[in-house]
């Protein structure tokens, strides 16, 4: 009888043949974590967003909204929609010429559309005349078929301030047909210029 001799390379063989087996079987033997079924709702519905529609105003709150919305958009690549709220008082008409409104518009939603793209998401800029911010908001929603809408708003000072940005939260939330994120920015002395930041 001849003796065995055990070479380096089979040896080697032997030992991956035998760790990846036992790898195997404890992958296919253990037991997965058990995930509450509201979790694992709420994970998906999170992780189905396509379009987010965010009010912007130029304020450091709509710009913080903004980009809360593109860190919630880039795990699946959703389109962010800015909106520009241009609020038409009762008095004239909607389509009345407001040069100022306008070119604010322009403005704001080319700095928008630089943020999102910073990111490398699909943007979607739309400016909007409406009576009120809430109003236009969910129209854009609406159009838009959003998954969520994302406002930011800051610590406001000024009670006829903070009861108008209250009423336009208010609405958002009763009426709006997805998900509604406010993101509540500190006070940082900044005047906010519009309702939708």
């Amino acid at each position: 009888m001849s003796a065995v001799t055990l070479h380096p390379l089979g040896i080697t063989l032997a030992a991956i043949f035998v760790g990846s087996l036992a790898y195997l079987f404890w992958w296919m033997f253990r037991v997965p974590v058990q995930v509450p079924q509201e979790l694992a709702r709420a994970q998906s519905s999170v992780s189905a967003l396509q379009r987010i529609v965010v009010p912007v105003s130029g304020s450091l709150a709509s710009d913080r909204a903004l980009e809360l919305a593109t860190r919630l958009a880039q795990p699946q690549r959703a389109e962010i929609a800015p909106v520009y709220v241009m609020e038409v008082p009762l008095t004239i008409g909607l389509e009345t010429p407001l040069p100022a409104q306008e070119a604010r518009a322009e403005a704001v939603l080319a700095n928008a559309r630089t943020l999102v793209a910073l990111h490398g998401l699909p943007v979607h800029p739309i400016s909007i005349r409406q009576r009120s911010v809430a109003e236009g908001v969910l129209r854009v929603a609406e159009q838009e078929q959003a998954d969520a809408i994302v406002m930011g708003v800051s610590a406001q000072r000024g009670f006829s301030r903070s009861e108008a940005v209250m009423r336009t939260i208010s609405e958002l939330l009763r009426r709006a047909q997805c998900l509604v994120i406010i993101a509540r920015s500190p006070d940082t002395g900044e005047h906010e210029e519009n309702l939708g930041a």
